[in-house]
C-alpha cells in the first residue's frame, strides 16, 4: 500500500454532492485524507488524471465466478478472478453461491472465508450472496435447487457457516415459511432479495412488508408482468423500499426493458450486477461447471444450458455500465448504481462506495466512455492497463 500519494488533476465524482469537480485526491494509509486544489506540484507517487474522470470502484454483489474460477467450489483459489475483476474496474465482490444443499453451501462459504483472508492484488471480497436454496421450482433458470424445506433453522446454519459474511440471500416469497425466514434474516443482518419466483403481487408485497428489500436480476426468472395480475414484478418495480438488481448485458434484458426499470426505479434504487459465471472471460466454447458437471455452451458471447436456457452473463459489470452510458444515463448515475448502491446492500457504505474523506481509496480512473486507465484499491494501483 502506498502510504501517501495523490491522484492529480482529475474530474472527481464527489460523494456528498454526486457532482464532478476538478480536484486532487490526497491519500494516506489507503484512505482518502482530503481533496486538494489542482495545480500543486507533483510528487513521486502521484498519478496524473488530467482530462480523465475519477469515480468509486465498482462493487459486484452477484457474481458466481469468472476466468475459470468457480465461487461455489469448496476448494478454489480466487486470485486469478480477483485480478481479472480489478482490471474490469470491480474493486469489490460478493462471491455468489448457487442453489445447492445446505452442506455444500457451508463448504463454499468456508472456502470464500479462506480466500477473503488472503492478501490479493485484485478485488476485495466484501460478503457472500446465497442465490437460494429457497427458490421456486418453477422459476429455477439454469439452477438445480435441492428438495429442501424453507425454514429459519437452515438459514441460521448457513449464516453461522459464513461467520458474519452472509450479506444477501435470494428467496422466492411463495415458499413455505418465507415470512419466518425473512424475519430471521433481519435478525441476522442478511438482506433478502426476492427472485427466482412465481409469486403473485400480494405474496411479494407481503414479503416486502416483512422486510425484503431487494430483487434478484429483475425480470429474469420471475413471473411475467400481466395486466390483471402484475405479480412479483409489479411489486418490486413500484415499491420504493426495493432496490432492483439489473443485468445490463443487453442479453438478459434488452434496452427497452432496462429503460423501464430505470424510469420506474431511478438510479437510487438500481444495482448493476454481472451474474457472471465460471466461463466469463474465457471466450466461446463448451464448459462443465460444478461438481455435477453441468454443461454450459458459450456462443457469440452468450452462455446457455444444453436446453437453450440463458445461464448467467459472460461479461463483467463494466460492459453493463457502458451499455447504460450508451442509453444516455449520465456517468454519475451509473456510478451510483455500480458503487454506492451495492455498498449499501453489503453494509459497507460507511467506508466504501463513494469518494469522501475517510473512506477507502478504491477508485477507477477512466474517460467519459468508461475506458479504464487505472484502478486503485486502498490507494494501491492494482490493474496496469
Amino acid at each position: 500500500m502506498d502510504k501517501n500519494m495523490r491522484i492529480k488533476n482529475g474530474l472527481v465524482l464527489k460523494g456528498q454532492s454526486n457532482r464532478f469537480e476538478s480536484a486532487d485526491i490526497c491519500i494516506s494509509e489507503g484512505r482518502i485524507s482530503s481533496f486538494g486544489a489542482v495545480g500543486e506540484p507533483a510528487g513521486q507517487e502521484d498519478f496524473d488524471a488530467e482530462g480523465l474522470y475519477v469515480i468509486p470502484g465498482f462493487i459486484d454483489t452477484h457474481n458466481h465466478g469468472c476466468v475459470g474460477v468457480e465461487f461455489a467450489a469448496e476448494d478454489e483459489d480466487f486470485e486469478k478472478a480477483r485480478v481479472w475483476l480489478a482490471g474490469q474496474g470491480i474493486t469489490g465482490v460478493a462471491p455468489t453461491v448457487r442453489a445447492m444443499p445446505v452442506e455444500p453451501i457451508i463448504g463454499a462459504e468456508k472456502n470464500i472465508l479462506r480466500e477473503a483472508g488472503k492478501t490479493s492484488k485484485g478485488a476485495r471480497i466484501l460478503g457472500i450472496h446465497l442465490e437460494g436454496p429457497f427458490v421456486s421450482y418453477s422459476r429455477t433458470g439454469a439452477m438445480c435447487p435441492p428438495e429442501r424445506v424453507c425454514e429459519p433453522e437452515a438459514l441460521r446454519r448457513m449464516a453461522e457457516g459464513a461467520q458474519g459474511m452472509l450479506k444477501i440471500m435470494t428467496l422466492a416469497p411463495e415458499r413455505e415459511n418465507a415470512a419466518e425466514v425473512i424475519k430471521a434474516a433481519g435478525e441476522l443482518g442478511v438482506k433478502i432479495s426476492l427472485g427466482h419466483s412465481d409469486a403473485s403481487y400480494g405474496t411479494a408485497k407481503a414479503a416486502i412488508e416483512a422486510g425484503a428489500s431487494r430483487a434478484t436480476h429483475t425480470f429474469n426468472a420471475m413471473r411475467p408482468l400481466y395486466h390483471r395480475e402484475t405479480g412479483i414484478l409489479g411489486a418490486v418495480l413500484t415499491d420504493d423500499r426495493v432496490c432492483c438488481e439489473m443485468i445490463c448485458d443487453f442479453v438478459h434484458l434488452d434496452e427497452a426493458a432496462m429503460d423501464i426499470v430505470y424510469r420506474m426505479k431511478g438510479a437510487e434504487n438500481i444495482t448493476i450486477i454481472s451474474d457472471s459465471g465460471y466461463m466469463t472471460g474465457l471466450g466461446d466454447g463448451e464448459f462443465k461447471v460444478g461438481d455435477y458437471e453441468q454443461v454450459r455452451i458459450v456462443k457469440d458471447g452468450v452462455c446457455r444450458t444444453e436446453g437453450g436456457c440463458i445461464a448467467g452473463s459472460c461479461v463483467s459489470m463494466l460492459a453493463g455500465a457502458r451499455n447504460l452510458l450508451r442509453m444516455g444515463v449520465p456517468l454519475w448515475e451509473v456510478s451510483l448504481m455500480g458503487s454506492l448502491n451495492p455498498a449499501k446492500a453489503l453494509g459497507v457504505d460507511h467506508w466504501l462506495g463513494s469518494l469522501e474523506e475517510g473512506k477507502a481509496a478504491d477508485m477507477i480512473v477512466c474517460d467519459k466512455e468508461l475506458n479504464i486507465k487505472a484502478v486503485f484499491v486502498d490507494g494501491r494501483r492494482v490493474a496496469i492497463l
